[in-house]
């Protein structure tokens, strides 16, 4: 079974770019899902092993997105990736283990390191 990966990513350049960077790292090895809303990601059925966001999305301010995250992260492991300097920190200092900061469009160290841990984590899972 393949995981699943749900991207919350409202700005079609940023979805591009971190669309581009998962093939590279995962080719194949998952399904991804793309939202361009709150609305839509929380309307979704089904559900997802990792949740790739960022904070500011078209129907949801960063705070608000900030909240959301906190209590989804209870159940799913996120990677929260934004322009904003301070509060996606606060978010990894608040639930240590559970979100990781990363780099916008998946363009970094911080990034590839954080789905390589994810995806050893759902390899032994599943062995």
């Amino acid at each position: 079974m393949k995981p699943v990966i749900f991207c919350l990513e409202d700005f079609e350049m940023h979805r591009f770019v971190l669309e581009t960077h998962l093939t590279r790292l995962l080719a194949d090895r998952v399904e991804v899902k793309y939202f361009r809303s709150l609305a839509q990601l929380k309307a979704s059925h089904g559900g997802c092993q990792l949740l790739i966001s960022d904070l500011n999305v078209g129907d949801s301010k960063a705070e608000n997105t900030a909240r959301f995250l906190l209590e989804y992260c209870e159940h799913t492991p996120v990677i929260v990736q934004s322009t904003e300097e301070e509060l996606p920190l606060q978010l990894e200092k608040q639930a240590a283990g559970r979100i990781q900061v990363a780099e916008k469009g998946g363009q970094g160290q911080r990034f590839t390191r954080a789905i390589e841990e994810f995806i050893a984590q759902f390899d032994q899972r599943v062995v």
